[in-house]
């Protein structure tokens, strides 16, 4: 297809570097494993893109199998990607915000209300940065306290949750008492519309919020807000399954996540108690009994012993 005169031909930053091969049976895992070490030494890839690099190839082949029936020279692997090696990626780091960096960052948005009704949805109910864009006014229960994030269509265009699944996201207090004081634009469907009355685009509400937190020197985002959601809960010894249904989540994707800051109450797994040492409860039943054996009529006695 030829482009039109006014199209930009936009260059080819990966000139002499792409796999050289005519046809996908020519790919074998050596050359897939090349390609991936030369974009880490020379492009400075870090090992997570690596890894997806190595996953998007293996579903590559695997639709050319199923579909295709797609054969590899080598009948020993018949997925080439699946020799590549993985890389060793870093621990995970989850950036989330202390309570006071919480007011820090709302007080910082005080002149730009919307925006801050929109990050405290962020931080106080963890909803994805889409998901806040998305909601209507049927969305938010003020009268239940609820915020629904559903499927919908607005418009002729439809969208629906990242997981393909509707849930309900209760509204705590504080979040309650800023979506009370807060006073959505009506006219539109939208909760929180944009300064032009329609919906937010994603970078573009992404970059307001930058150019607000550039004045604090905040450097706080989306994804960090919604992680203090799940953060705070996970240190307040909410089970990871509830989390993981509030967030919209899997649950191991909140074990990756959250685990590291549920306070674990195992403290008696790592007692070395001597075998005989009477426990502390035993040692208070034999005070009982004995003030007992102390009292001067049988008749005040009451018949009690121990039993081990």
């Amino acid at each position: 297809m030829r482009l039109p005169c006014y199209a930009k031909r936009l260059p080819d930053l990966m000139t002499h570097r792409h796999i050289r091969a005519k046809q996908l049976e020519d790919v074998t895992g050596a050359m897939i494993e090349d390609f991936i070490t030369t974009r880490m030494c020379e492009d400075g890839i870090s090992p997570k893109t690596a890894n997806r690099t190595r996953e998007v190839l293996h579903k590559l082949f695997n639709y050319a199998i199923k579909k295709w029936n797609f054969v590899a020279p080598d009948r020993r692997h018949p997925n080439p990607a699946a020799l590549v090696q993985r890389r060793a990626e870093p621990p995970l780091v989850i950036r989330f915000l202390t309570t006071e960096q919480i007011n820090q960052q709302l007080a910082l948005l005080d002149d730009e209300p919307t925006v801050r009704v929109m990050v405290a949805i962020y931080i106080y109910a963890g909803l994805r940065r889409e998901e806040g864009l998305w909601l209507t006014h049927k969305d938010v229960d003020l009268d239940k306290w609820l915020i629904h994030v559903q499927a919908k269509t607005i418009a002729g265009e439809f969208w629906q949750p990242k997981t393909k699944r509707n849930r309900v996201v209760p509204i705590g207090d504080t979040l309650g008492n800023i979506l009370t004081a807060y006073e959505p634009q009506t006219g539109c469907p939208w909760f929180f519309p944009s300064p032009r009355g329609c919906r937010w685009n994603p970078d573009n509400f992404s970059q307001t919020l930058r150019e607000a937190n550039r004045e604090g020197d905040l450097e706080w985002s989306c994804l960090d807000f919604r992680h203090t959601f799940g953060s705070h809960l996970a240190q307040k010894g909410i089970s990871l399954y509830k989390i993981a249904e509030l967030m919209g989540n899997s649950p191991e994707i909140c074990r990756r996540h959250y685990a590291a800051l549920v306070p674990e109450k195992m403290h008696d797994v790592v007692e070395f108690s001597e075998p005989d040492k009477p426990k502390p409860t035993d040692a208070l039943l034999r005070q009982v009994l004995a003030k007992l054996d102390q009292l001067p009529s049988e008749e005040e006695k009451p018949r009690l012993r121990l039993v081990e």
